[in-house]
């Protein structure tokens, strides 16, 4: 069997990321006859993200998505996901977002460097457990690290680690593309 394909796709906001990436698992999922799932990281914290999760929610729903609600810990998604899966997790940023303020230990997770860590490697070996099983990845997150520097410690932390999640998806990745005013710039792999 060929490799399973990983893509990364990364833009600002209202970039058309989330659209191009659907377009692609329409693409891989009549080719290969594969089964749509989402992973949705998004939670409601505010009535703006409530509609858009909503609104989202019954797109999906029309286009026979089976969607997997992780706002954390993917870890324990790698049992409900079958092998004739295609998957999307939309979004990293958001994740990782959510993930900065479980509680460890009595602290923050982004306050406790080593339960950061093992979260971290815990979700990379997830990812990699699924693309080895063979089932294709297509991997959403926001480009947040041209934006300016704030001074505060819990910002500085989460773009740094984004930053580098960023570099290890790209790695990892079969096919890395920014997107540019719904215009896709392809900086590992190429167009098929």
């Amino acid at each position: 069997m060929d490799q399973a394909e990983w893509l990364f796709i990364t833009g600002g906001v209202r970039s058309g990321k989330s659209h191009f990436a659907e377009k692609k698992v329409d693409e891989i999922a009549d080719q290969q006859n594969r089964m749509r799932y989402y992973i949705a990281s998004g939670v409601a914290f505010d009535s703006e993200m409530k509609k858009r999760i909503e609104r989202h929610q019954i797109d999906r729903q029309q286009q026979q998505w089976i969607t997997l609600e992780q706002p954390t810990n993917l870890a324990q998604l790698s049992t409900k996901i079958p092998s004739e899966a295609l998957v999307l997790w939309d979004c990293a940023t958001t994740w990782l977002t959510n993930e900065l303020y479980v509680e460890v230990d009595g602290k923050m997770q982004w306050q406790n460097e080593s339960a950061f860590q093992t979260m971290l490697e815990s979700t990379k070996s997830t990812l990699r457990a699924l693309h080895e099983r063979g089932i294709p990845l297509i991997i959403v997150s926001n480009e947040v690290l041209d934006e300016q520097s704030y001074a505060s410690e819990e910002v500085a932390f989460y773009r740094q680690q984004l930053g580098l999640f960023h570099q290890w998806l790209v790695g990892e990745s079969t096919t890395a593309i920014e997107m540019t005013y719904t215009i896709p710039y392809y900086w590992k792999g190429s167009e098929k």
